[in-house]
């Protein structure tokens, strides 16, 4: 088993969720999208960032996120056309200045891990609620690593292949990380 690409991983996700209700589907769906630069602008400001990693500019601007999640993790929520999602995420967390101050922000919630992005350097991080942030675990290099990684686990979950999809993370990322990928397929 490989990470897929972004492609196929929107294809599978098609081809998994072919005839079911299209409300239901709709929320399954990655869709390219046309996010302007101005919202990066925004939730800078918002935010209070002075850096944010190109990569996950690059992503986050092309696809709807906002209305989309894999398995129990959710980015987003009824929000296709902005960044207004990750700002609510954000000031809406208790400790959110902790955050500010190590230069992280959430990305995603799920159970039973936060996950957050390292603004400057773009790496991916996980939480739970018994870690602190000095203990976070490195769980992905870049946004985009992040959703491969996250698709293919739902790939390998509705082909039953999650055994596969652990031993191929394993190779990607070791020590504590893989504590989130076990659960995000439910290997434990």
């Amino acid at each position: 088993m490989e990470l897929l690409s972004i492609k196929e991983i929107i294809q599978s996700i098609e081809e998994e969720t072919k005839g079911l209700d299209p409300e239901l589907v709709e929320e399954m769906s990655l869709r390219e999208v046309n996010i302007p630069l101005k919202e990066i602008e925004y939730l800078k400001a918002e935010l209070n960032i002075n850096a944010l990693n190109q990569g996950f500019i690059d992503s986050v601007l092309k696809y709807g996120w906002g209305n989309f999640g894999f398995l129990s993790y959710q980015f987003g929520y009824d929000d296709d056309n902005s960044l207004h999602w990750i700002v609510e995420r954000n000031v809406d967390y208790e400790d959110y200045s902790t955050l500010n101050k190590n230069g992280l922000i959430i990305i995603a919630n799920g159970d039973p891990f936060t996950i957050l992005l390292e603004c400057a350097t773009g790496r991916i991080y996980c939480i739970d609620s018994e870690t602190c942030l000095e203990h976070r675990m490195l769980i992905a290099n870049s946004f985009e690593q992040l959703v491969q990684a996250m698709g293919t686990g739902q790939y390998a979950c509705w082909k039953e292949k999650e055994t596969e999809f652990v031993q191929l993370m394993a190779h990607i990322t070791d020590g504590e990380g893989m504590l989130f990928w076990k659960s995000l397929v439910g290997c434990y």
